[in-house]
């Protein structure tokens, strides 16, 4: 699900079936040329159902039966005023994300990139007889970053990197020893101490004796 913050600007253009037809033909044709689409493929994503709306809110995709529809559909709102501020998911994984105001967009080339991020949500389950996907807003994110690197350059170089945050492992309290070790932990200790207290009698140092004949200093003779 997208939402689409909306500025109090002039009012833009009518939602007309000229408007909506250039907008679903842009995203459709996108969707089409990333995901390599067959005409077969093609058609079929092209004939999604969609609710369009014009107004503040969100966009959605569903999966379900709803609102008068008896298979997946999309929901678009398209912002009222000529322009609106552009707001991605921050994922680490996309590499970009807008900043905390947003980027202000013409309000058509919004209305694109939110439905390409619809479309793409259909992709991921499988809608148009393309095998499903795993669903992630990553990959909703970057083909949405994509699709504005292309036709608002000026937008693209105003988003900001994301980096991704590395947490350092904590290491936990080692756990008790078992019963086993605790035993053999008190033997080394006994062992060792009684090993410091039993020490090798040194050996005596032998003199040898010279085998030479020693002579006494004379007696001092008395006066």
């Amino acid at each position: 699900m997208r939402a689409a913050a909306v500025s109090r600007v002039a009012s833009g253009p009518r939602l007309t079936a000229k408007l909506r037809a250039e907008i679903h033909e842009s995203a459709v044709h996108f969707i089409a040329e990333r995901y390599e689409l067959t005409i077969e493929q093609r058609s079929t994503l092209a004939a999604t159902p969609i609710r369009w709306r014009r107004g503040r809110g969100a966009s959605a995709f569903y999966q379900r039966q709803a609102h008068g529809f008896d298979r997946p559909h999309i929901l678009l709102r398209v912002a009222p005023g000529a322009s609106a501020h552009w707001h991605t998911y921050r994922r680490a994984r996309a590499r970009y994300s807008t900043p905390p105001g947003g980027i202000e967009l013409d309000t058509r080339i919004l209305a694109i990139a939110v439905l390409i991020h619809e479309l793409t949500h259909a992709i991921q389950h499988g809608t148009c007889g393309h095998l499903r996907r795993t669903f992630s807003e990553v990959e909703t994110t970057e083909n949405e970053i994509e699709f504005i690197r292309q036709q608002a350059p000026d937008a693209f170089a105003k988003l900001i990197p994301v980096v991704r945050r590395t947490r350092k492992k904590v290491r936990g309290v080692p756990p008790p020893p078992s019963g086993l070790a605790a035993l053999r932990a008190i033997v080394l200790r006994a062992a060792g101490t009684l090993a410091g207290l039993i020490q090798p009698r040194k050996a005596e140092a032998i003199v040898q004796r010279s085998s030479r004949r020693q002579t006494r200093s004379p007696k001092p003779t008395g006066n």
